[in-house]
């Protein structure tokens, strides 16, 4: 879980270590959010406790998505499922409870390993083709076009195109300049 007490950056990518060294073949990251009637909430208003705000969920999971992604350990759930609670006001005080969490946090990590490759080949101006894995190319154009933008944008593209690739697995990305 993200954004649990006492807990930042740096021990949640501690803990995706263990997991991945006792053998897990699969994961799930779930943000932290504080229901009312709990400890949590208790904690929150004694102000013992800070929940998340939805950008620094979606940063720290991406954080922990990275190192699994990079172990070869799948996530296969991202965000919590949206349910009547989640949406209730009454039942939710606080926390990242965005319904698009794990998206965005997607979203994040591919625009890090995108601007990754084009510093690692110097590539500005021009165009480029970026190739994700089957099924990324919404997570990889961000929503709202914002990883897109941001990329034209940071690098001076003319153009940009994403595009799937069936050779590319998890959040691995290629790309190629014209």
């Amino acid at each position: 879980m993200i954004g649990l007490p006492n807990s930042d950056t740096e021990s949640e990518i501690l803990t995706a270590r263990e997991i991945i060294a006792a053998g897990a073949d699969g994961a799930r990251v779930y943000p932290t959010v504080v229901f009312y009637d709990t400890e949590l909430a208790s904690m929150t208003e004694r102000k013992e406790y800070v929940p998340l705000s939805n950008e620094d969920a979606v940063m720290r999971t991406k954080a922990v998505l990275n190192v699994f992604d990079r172990a070869g350990v799948p996530c296969i759930r991202v965000g919590l499922q949206a349910s009547e609670n989640l949406s209730d006001e009454d039942c939710v005080m606080a926390g990242a409870n965005h319904s698009a969490i794990g998206e965005l946090a997607m979203g994040e990590l591919y625009y890090e390993r995108i601007c990754d490759e084009i510093e690692k080949h110097g590539y500005a101006g021009g165009e480029l083709t970026v190739l994700v894995p089957v099924g990324s190319v919404s997570k990889a154009v961000g929503q709202k076009k914002k990883n897109k933008d941001r990329i034209l944008q940071k690098y001076g593209f003319r153009k940009i195109k994403i595009l799937e690739s069936p050779d590319l697995v998890g959040y691995n990305v290629k790309i190629q300049h014209k």
